[in-house]
């Protein structure tokens, strides 16, 4: 017998004693393992989107919710006629009054803005105003016209405690107990887009996420 002949016979005794086996080689196993892998790391990843998603809600759902609200302002009056009464926190209002510049600046969101409080009543000297600060530094005393936009009770948020504990410290009109309001001046409904746009991107992630599971659930259930 020729040594072709015996190489022959090795393959056909090979492949008979192994053709009871339907996966001699293990490829099934190896690419049942791969989509287990796949399934797992898609189920990581929705859970992380998920929280990340709600979280991100939690911190910002009042921006979102004020982002879709009326574009009508409750009209408040006239600052010097301002009644003592509780006013709500992300609210949209607008206000017509004198309001005293408090010749302090910051940077919000690279803006630079300035404080002012509003003159000639106990409510008016309650709410603060923040404002774009005008070019050139100055401070310029006393402004009266109309301001209109998001108001923040800041007993809520301790963003302000800074400018309201130099507007405590500074000037007589600013009540030392009670709440203290801040009317962020120019700030409207459906303006600043980043809150809605920020949380359709988590929502898309996630479908895309909740997508990729359900195919990987349908080829298990084939295969």
């Amino acid at each position: 017998m020729s040594d072709r002949d015996e190489k022959n016979q090795a393959e056909e005794a090979f492949f008979q004693e192994n053709s009871s086996e339907p996966d001699p080689m293990g490829i099934g196993d190896k690419v049942a393992e791969r989509a287990q892998r796949r399934r797992s790391i898609a189920w990581v990843l929705v859970i992380t989107v998920l929280v990340l998603g709600l979280f991100f809600f939690y911190w910002l759902h009042r921006d979102l919710f004020y982002f879709f609200r009326s574009s009508t302002p409750r009209d408040l009056g006239l600052a010097e006629d301002l009644q003592r009464a509780p006013l709500r926190h992300f609210d949209y209002v607008k206000i017509r009054g004198i309001a005293r510049d408090m010749c302090i600046r910051a940077e919000v969101f690279s803006e630079k803005v300035r404080f002012l409080y509003f003159l000639g009543s106990d409510m008016g000297s309650r709410i603060l105003v923040q404002a774009p600060a005008p070019e050139g530094g100055g401070c310029s005393g006393a402004l009266e016209r109309v301001f209109e936009g998001r108001l923040m009770d800041l007993s809520a948020t301790g963003t302000y405690d800074s400018v309201l504990s130099y507007y405590r410290s500074h000037f007589p009109a600013a009540p030392a107990t009670g709440p203290v309001y801040l009317l962020q001046d120019g700030n409207k409904p459906r303006t600043a887009w980043i809150y809605p746009l920020a949380f359709l991107a988590v929502l898309v992630l996630w479908l895309l996420n909740i997508r990729t599971l359900w195919k990987l659930h349908r080829q298990r259930g084939v295969s």
